[in-house]
């Protein structure tokens, strides 16, 4: 029917993505970002909107359900943050980790953006990001955005976020990549490891571990202290859903907002987004298809059938009438997104000193799910085992750790 379904990540995000941009620039790929607008309706509990720009965090000051006092508060706490002490870099989780004290996202935002702050701009931003309630989270890495707003630009691959991976296998000479065949265990043999996968042993000097924080623990469970993965079997994830609604023909073609976002964390789901102005290769031509993106407690007391009926319901209610769609497609994640809640980056970053010369740690849940996170941290291990005589500096934990220049 002509439709690209994505179920991954949704966009990179410009300057306080250093590491991507910079792989993306040595592979000569960079220039085929296609930037997204991302202007976004902003949706009250009473059907009112306020919009405003994804990528322009300022922006949301101009929305008429702000008061003057509000937008003072709101300024004012933006303006505190820009010259406080802060992690300088969104998704490092060393560096996120010195500044995660245990307070939550929540009551964080209360404080220095206020009540309607959170409202209106903490909890429709971050919700959409990550579909899980404020509370749950921890404030650093908003802490970062915040005091990184102005480096904010929003792209899109061509064919979708998923494409980056395919230009990093591209760019990569001499690589052996092998993905029909899980890896059953890792041992340590000697000096070095034995990887075996599909009952064929794969002698190596050493090991980059990067899957799921709980396939990590089972791989890695007769390397390392019960402590070490125990941690990384408490890693929190999200249950995670969301629906594409597809129409060969655009029902509503002059709806200038691509993206819709609820206020308050009101209905069951937390961001709607038309496919056409976020991906225009994602539909064919004329067509148009909805993301409907849902917050991770609803989910509990809700069957596919109804996440399915709640997604429609959504698309009415945000872009009005509409045909019966030509394709509807669910997915659901039980394990979705990490959860960075409070004391989740010194935690995770702790581990990479307690794993076993030649083991070495990748993954985006050390950093909050996300394509920088993935990349930074995976350059990061790289880093570790190709020059540990580089360059150094402290851990969160205090151990001397090799980190990636950034650029």
């Amino acid at each position: 029917m002509g439709f690209s379904l994505g179920s991954g990540a949704l966009f990179l995000m410009g300057g306080i993505y250093p590491r991507t941009n910079a792989i993306l620039k040595e592979l000569g790929r960079y220039h085929e970002l296609i930037p997204w607008d991302a202007e976004t309706e902003i949706l009250d509990a009473d059907g009112r909107r306020y919009t405003a720009k994804f990528d322009q965090v300022m922006s949301f000051l101009r929305m008429p359900v702000l008061t003057w006092r509000d937008k003072l508060r709101i300024a004012a706490g933006v303006a505190r943050q820009l010259v406080a002490p802060g992690p300088k870099l969104c998704f490092d989780g060393a560096e996120l980790a010195r500044f995660d004290g245990g307070e939550n996202l929540e009551t964080w935002s209360r404080r220095v953006l206020g009540e309607r702050g959170t409202n209106y701009i903490t909890v429709p931003y971050m919700g959409f990001l990550y579909a899980v309630p404020m509370r749950w989270l921890s404030p650093a890495l908003f802490h970062a955005v915040v005091k990184q707003f102005y480096r904010l630009a929003l792209s899109v691959p061509p064919k979708g976020v998923g494409q980056v991976c395919d230009w990093l296998v591209e760019g990569t000479p001499g690589l052996d990549l092998r993905l029909a065949t899980p890896v059953d265990k890792i041992t340590q043999d000697g000096a070095g490891f034995t990887i075996t996968a599909g009952g064929e042993p794969h002698p190596v000097d050493a090991v980059i571990v990067a899957p799921e924080p709980g396939v990590a623990a089972d791989l890695l469970e007769d390397l390392v202290e019960p402590e070490s993965t125990k941690k990384l079997r408490d890693c929190l994830y999200s249950d995670y859903a969301h629906v594409q609604v597809c129409y060969q023909r655009n029902p509503w073609p002059q709806h200038r907002a691509s993206v819709a976002l609820p206020a308050n964390m009101d209905r069951d789901w937390g961001a709607c987004v038309l496919l056409s102005k976020r991906q225009p290769s994602a539909v064919p031509e004329g067509g148009e298809a909805v993301g409907v993106y849902f917050y991770t407690p609803p989910l509990e007391r809700m069957c596919d059938a109804d996440i399915v009926a709640s997604a429609l319901n959504a698309v009415l209610e945000v872009y009005g009438p509409a045909p019966e769609p030509d394709l509807v497609e669910l997915f659901h994640y039980r394990r979705g997104l990490s959860i960075a809640n409070p004391g989740h980056y010194g935690t995770l970053d702790s581990l990479h000193a307690e794993m076993p010369p030649g083991v070495y740690l990748a993954g985006d849940y050390f950093a909050h799910a996300g394509v920088e996170a993935a990349i930074f941290s995976g350059e990061l291990a790289a880093t570790r085992l190709n020059a540990p005589s580089a360059a150094r500096r402290p851990g969160a934990d205090g151990h001397q750790v090799a980190r990636p220049k950034v650029e």
